[in-house]
């Protein structure tokens, strides 16, 4: 007997191949059979006739790390959208490790990316966030990097100097711990702190430490400005030297011709790194707006010191007045710093995670309209609302990618889709709409890619990637890992303001062969596994 059958489903397998109509039968968390006409008595039976039945979709860009300490409502928002697998850990902002005890400046800066659950910070390695997040049961799939910046963090704190040899040594050693507790390799954020701070040795070392274990490094450059092609080959150097497979994560620039740089420069730098024998590979999310932390608003120099210095400087009014001219000045350049308040102006800086109280009437809100209110200049708001909240504060940044950049970009081979989703404070929709976005907007819509195309995007070419063998393919034999979802009606909101819109199409979601979505109905069941390489 089958545990689960679906009717007359049009298959579009993960490979890009064209879709078929075809029968499908699931035992004990694996495909069994696809034919037609299957027959078998089975405990499930879903008519998905009109249907279209696809890998659960994997999204290779998540920081969703805390997540299952949440409320059930946010350990479902990845299932609605059709993600049966995904990578937590990126742009080194990741939990592991950090034991809030010693770590109180680790957890302070990353809240506003990984959200701020009511629990103690206190994931000592890989096995131990293992086994605290099995404890609470997941309710799908996770993958895990280990994340340079809570490395660098562990070893050196938020310290500006180069590493030296013995401390590149100590984050080697811990490195090498956790991919053999499991992780499918490591991030990078070269535009955050501590990761700004790394040189180039620094970074080859750690990546042949990856590279030992056939992992991945996957990386938020240090610019995605007009200095971007500057930041990619710094990675491309990095990958070449070390031998490491490296991904540019959500490699785009700004729609700006002061301030940006277009895809097709970027594609470019992409295809001669492959000439060049570089095991290169990106991502993209599929909205015009961005989100990150509101001190990624100041220059460097501000945040270079840690959070408390930061705080420190944030009250000296000589400090504030310098702040001024070099965002107001285009010509100001840092390595590891883009402009976010030229690129978007202040009326495009959204605050969309606060944790005080007496600060929540600031969210959904601009920095443009708050400061007016409040007849004092922008940046004097930002510093007085970073110094209430600690420094932890997360904001969305309106309208500065181009959806003709981010056509080119899918449609690249070596492309696929990721969420990078953020849940803290009021999320960025891309948290629960990215990947019924993708499909109603640019495969639908646009018809920037077939069907089969896109779903390749979502499934078969994420699992390749990241050598998950047992993901992403319907064939007998694989995970049972299935969305299947009405492509007809299948709609993924791109709203900042009202962001209780939930996507629209995806019907059935069966994770290990069990089903987690029945009819768009969650079940209150985890049937979430860990992946470890």
């Amino acid at each position: 007997m089958l545990d689960i059958l679906i009717k007359n489903g049009l298959i579009v397998d993960g490979t890009g191949n064209p879709a078929y109509i075809m029968d499908l039968g699931i035992r004990d968390g694996k495909i069994v059979k696809i034919q037609s006409n299957i027959n078998d008595d089975s405990k499930k039976i879903i008519d998905a006739d009109g249907l279209v039945v696809s890998p659960g979709f994997i999204d290779v860009h998540s920081h969703n790390d805390l997540i299952p300490f949440m409320d059930k409502d946010m350990q479902s928002l990845k299932i609605r959208q059709g993600v049966t697998t995904e990578l937590v850990g990126q742009c080194g902002l990741g939990v592991i490790p950090c034991i809030e005890d010693e770590s109180k400046l680790w957890k302070n800066y990353i809240k506003g990316v990984v959200g701020c659950p009511n629990i103690k910070f206190d994931f000592r390695d890989v096995n131990d966030y293992f086994k605290k997040i099995s404890g609470k049961g997941i309710k799908n799939n996770y993958a895990v990097l280990i994340s340079h910046g809570a490395i660098r963090a562990k070893v050196m704190g938020f310290n500006p100097s180069e590493a030296s040899n013995y401390e590149i040594k100590e984050m080697c050693v811990l490195i090498e711990d956790a991919m053999k507790q499991g992780v499918i390799g490591m991030s990078l954020g070269l535009q955050y702190m501590p990761g700004i701070y790394s040189g180039r040795a620094e970074l080859i070392e750690l990546c042949k430490v990856i590279e030992k274990y056939n992992g991945i490094v996957m990386v938020h450059v240090r610019n995605h400005d007009r200095n971007i092609i500057k930041a990619i080959n710094e990675v491309i150097d990095v990958s070449k030297v070390s031998g490491v497979k490296i991904h540019i994560s959500h490699m785009r620039s700004y729609d700006s011709k002061e301030l940006g740089c277009i895809a097709d420069k970027l594609i470019n730098l992409v295809d001669n790194a492959i000439k060049d024998g570089i095991n290169i590979t990106f991502d993209e999310h599929l909205y015009t707006s961005g989100s990150t932390l509101m001190t990624q608003l100041l220059p460097p120099w501000i945040t270079e010191k840690g959070n408390e210095a930061m705080l420190d400087m944030l009250k000296d009014n000589e400090v504030i007045e310098n702040i001024k001219k070099e965002l107001e000045d285009l010509d100001t350049n840092y390595e590891g710093w883009d402009n976010y308040s030229a690129i978007a102006t202040w009326d495009g800086i959204l605050i969309t995670s606060l944790n005080k109280e007496e600060n929540l009437k600031y969210m959904g809100r601009t920095v443009e309209e708050l400061a007016r209110e409040q007849n004092i200049h922008p940046v004097n708001f930002i510093a007085k609302l970073l110094i209430s909240e600690e420094g932890g504060v997360g904001i969305v940044t309106l309208n500065i990618f181009s959806e003709e950049d981010t056509i080119k970009l899918i449609k690249h081979p070596l492309g696929m889709i990721g969420s990078d989703s953020i849940p803290a404070g009021d999320p960025h929709p891309r948290l629960y709409g990215n990947y019924p976005l993708f499909i109603s907007k640019y495969v639908r819509g646009k018809k920037a890619l077939t069907l089969e195309e896109g779903i390749y995007k979502c499934t078969l070419l994420p699992a390749k990637t990241l050598g998950l063998k047992q993901i992403g393919l319907l064939r007998e034999g694989k995970n049972a890992d299935i969305t299947i979802f009405d492509f007809n009606n299948i709609v993924g909101y791109e709203d900042y303001i009202i962001k209780s819109k939930t996507p629209k199409g995806i019907k059935y979601v069966i994770i290990n062969g069990k089903l987690s979505m029945d009819n768009e109905l969650i079940l209150d069941n985890k049937n979430g596994n860990i992946i470890k390489k």
